[in-house]
């Protein structure tokens, strides 16, 4: 075999190779803090506070966090709705201001001032940027003490600088509504691929070039910043995984299905710094009856992704630890279970055939929020003397103008009513508060006090609390249990009871929000429940019991 060495082998390895040199260009960008007046960066033994970025339309900042506005669709700085297009409104939050230098680098990693006047993208991992502020311009490839405010960075988080070929000027259009081919590749305005919108300033392709900045170190999040918010159907932690390591956490139920938990240092209506308080509740959906959980544990720590769910916020797929794991060593363990909140007064009644309905079932939607998943109490309530069931057909559809459409609309229209579909899927009880309005009950914890008892639509009612209603003088039989009803052209089941009055009942309080909530638009949604989930039967205290 033959070999090359010494001299003769550089020689042909020096003829073999090519090199092409490429003309320099954007590489990437150097992104430091500025000096002066900065957000602090903290350390992993020492992190700086959580940045709320929760909701600072009705109250002020927590500590130091600024209150910014936005138009929640279009981003642009605004301090009131007016300020927003039709239908948008003005999200206001907490955050803070960090002051960026930032210089754009070639491919020779020096600085690349034929950068110009550079449009560039902020954002922060994990965490937001607020709309305003996801875009600034470069002078020249650089600037300095560029303003970005930050929020919801937990953990590790970095500030990502990069060109995506977009930017954010609401007063100007230029290239991509010009009329003309700025970057000369045969396509104008819109139709160039690389412009997003009309007032994208920008027509060439982007470069993707990117930087970080130097890492923050964030404190987690507590219960309160998941479920704070001036909406009823959002959280300002929607759609983020997050994790929770501080906090008295006690665990106030278990269902089928997850577990509820009530942070106890919020468990007040004002904090100790003013803010409004309780938000402190959460529930852990686990799809089956969760395992090494008991009713009065105590959690150290919680992660999992925050998700809505017909307006109720909870996790899925949530990894938590309780008092006996090994990572909760020194864990102080707090009192017992809280007692269940009045909320009796917060019952407030709505007026269906009024012009603000719609606004009234908003309003007290949103007084009962801070009580979302929260051990509640509601006072004088009746329980339903009526069960029937309005889906005839048995097919899941209640067609607008049929027979099962006119039952269900009586149903709920009726104080006394519960639709018996509802009663078997959900295990859900209509009964009225005294206050002036249908609420709903969760059946599934109750062994003793089912106030009817059937395996099957039609059957005999097992726990004699419906009994055939006779007549005391003839003796006779008035209403036989169950019987059958006819409206319209079908006949429907159902079951008269003699109801009764419960002094009180408690549970973890469930809100129902049935509307589809539009991202940037107000909520107003009439289709929304007042529901309890009972932790057992000594929640319901009946008055001649």
């Amino acid at each position: 075999m033959n070999r090359l060495i010494g001299p003769a082998a550089a020689v042909v390895l020096a003829a073999c190779t090519t090199i092409i040199e490429e003309p320099n260009a954007l590489h990437s960008f150097d992104v430091a803090l500025s000096e002066g007046d900065n957000l602090h960066t903290g350390t992993a033994k020492a992190p700086v506070d959580y940045i709320s970025g929760t909701s600072c339309a009705t109250q002020a900042c927590p500590g130091t966090e600024e209150c910014i506005g936005y138009c929640a669709i279009s981003g642009v700085s605004c301090a009131s709705d007016g300020e927003c297009p039709t239908g948008e409104y003005c999200a206001k939050i907490c955050a803070k201001p960090v002051y960026l230098d930032v210089r754009a680098l070639g491919r020779d990693g020096l600085p690349f001032p034929d950068a110009g006047d550079l449009w560039v993208h902020v954002s922060v991992v994990p965490g937001m940027v607020p709309p305003p502020y996801r875009y600034f311009q470069l002078d020249a490839g650089r600037i300095e003490k560029a303003k970005v405010y930050i929020a919801q960075a937990v953990g590790t988080s970095h500030i990502w600088v990069e060109d995506v070929g977009m930017g954010f000027s609401p007063d100007l259009y230029g290239q991509c509504n010009n009329g003309q081919d700025d970057d000369n590749d045969g396509w104008i305005d819109l139709a160039d691929p690389d412009c997003l919108q009309a007032d994208d300033p920008r027509e060439s392709p982007a470069s993707f070039a990117t930087g970080l900045s130097p890492p923050f170190y964030f404190e987690s999040p507590r219960i309160w910043h998941i479920q704070y918010t001036d909406q009823v159907s959002t959280s300002p932690l929607d759609g983020q995984n997050v994790q929770v390591d501080e906090g008295r956490m006690v665990v106030t139920n278990i269902v089928a299905n997850g577990f509820f938990v009530t942070d106890l240092d919020f468990q007040k209506p004002i904090l100790d710094s003013g803010l409004s308080g309780y938000y402190n509740s959460f529930f852990f959906y686990t799809f089956n009856k969760p395992e090494g959980i008991r009713y009065g544990d105590v959690l150290c720590y919680f992660s999992g992704g925050v998700v809505e769910y017909e307006g109720n916020t909870q996790m899925t797929f949530p990894t938590y630890f309780g008092e006996e794991d090994e990572e909760c060593e020194g864990l102080v363990v707090p009192e017992e279970v809280p007692d269940p909140v009045d909320v009796t007064d917060l019952i407030r009644p709505e007026d269906p055939d009024s012009s603000s309905y719609s606004t009234q079932v908003m309003n007290n939607a949103r007084a009962l929020e801070p009580f979302e998943s929260s051990l509640v109490r509601i006072r004088d309530v009746d329980l339903s003397s009526r069960y029937i069931a309005c889906d005839s057909d048995e097919d899941g559809a209640y067609p607008s103008g049929s027979d099962d459409d006119v039952c269900r609309d009586a149903c709920q229209a009726d104080e006394m009513c519960t639709q018996l579909e509802s009663f078997f899927k959900y295990s859900q009880l209509s009964a009225y508060a005294a206050a002036g309005k249908k609420v709903y009950f969760g059946l599934d914890m109750l062994k003793y006090n089912m106030p009817l008892d059937i395996p099957f639509i039609g059957a005999k009612d097992e726990s004699a609390n419906c009994p055939d209603q006779v007549d005391p003088e003839t003796g006779k039989v008035v209403v036989k249990n169950p019987h059958k009803v006819t409206i319209g052209d079908s006949v429907f089941v159902e079951y008269t009871c003699p109801g009764g009055r419960l002094a009180s009942v408690s549970g973890n309080l469930r809100h129902i929000y049935l509307c589809d909530p539009k991202p940037g638009k107000k909520e107003s949604c009439s289709l929304q429940m007042t529901m309890l989930i009972p932790r057992f039967d000594e929640d319901f205290v009946f008055e001649d019991r």
